[in-house]
């Protein structure tokens, strides 16, 4: 991905380098951070088209960062760990993480993951031509879900970003008008639509919304059939 710029957040400096020399040779802009300090540093001075996180640093946990960073950017990030818990995958995925990649892994996969993903990023903040212009506003209970933004708002309130994931899900609930969305139906479309591959983000994705929706002060319209899939609420 020509002059895609990554942040890549390692104390390993021998995988540190191994990734960076891949990427570069392919023509990334790669900057490196070895520490939460740097990190902080960085995302100040720049703006990076995707971050590399790990979670063991030398003066923090990862997961504090992913946290401070999703309070004030909606930038791709991955996680990029040697934990293998399902306590940390969920905890990255709920706090805003686009992928959880574990250690061991190759440089040329992890490339695919970051080419496929800003690709597709690129493709969906392209304009339309006006003929194929998709409805820009979706209306539901009292919510507006807008793509140009990517963002939702209640009664023409503030407006709350949304991660690619969580737009295409609700977006996807929205359009089903309170019929139940099987599982493997979000899982096949949000693989095509935002690099989703595994039915532990849905969960996760889920979650943010509901705590988005409450974080206004309302109940969350998504309700959950356990084993089936999830649904929107009909008022």
């Amino acid at each position: 991905m020509e002059s895609a710029k990554v942040l890549l957040v390692e104390d390993d400096e021998s995988l540190c380098q191994v990734v960076t020399d891949f990427f570069e040779m392919l023509g990334y802009q790669i900057t490196k951070a070895q520490d939460g300090a740097a990190f902080y540093q960085h995302i100040q001075q720049q703006v990076f088209d995707i971050i590399l996180l790990d979670l063991n640093l030398p003066d923090t946990d990862g997961l504090e960062l992913l946290q401070s960073l999703r309070a004030k950017q909606q930038v791709l990030l991955y996680v990029v760990s040697g934990r293998q818990d399902e306590a940390s995958r969920l905890r990255a995925y709920e706090l805003g993480a686009d992928d959880f990649i574990a250690k061991p892994f190759s440089a040329r996969e992890l490339e695919l993951k970051v080419r496929n993903a800003l690709q597709r990023q690129k493709s969906f903040a392209q304009p339309l031509e006006a003929e194929n212009q998709p409805v820009m506003q979706t209306d539901f209970h009292g919510w507006q879900l807008m793509a140009d933004t990517r963002s939702i708002r209640y009664q023409q309130g503030e407006q709350v970003s949304l991660t690619r994931g969580e737009y295409e899900l609700l977006l996807m609930l929205v359009n089903a008008h309170g019929a139940v969305v099987p599982r493997d139906t979000l899982l096949s479309h949000l693989e095509k639509v935002a690099d989703i591959y595994s039915a532990e983000t849905i969960t996760a994705l889920v979650y943010r919304l509901r705590r988005k929706f409450a974080q206004k002060g309302l109940n969350s319209p998504i309700k959950t059939l356990s084993g089936v899939g999830y649904r929107l609420e009909v008022l």
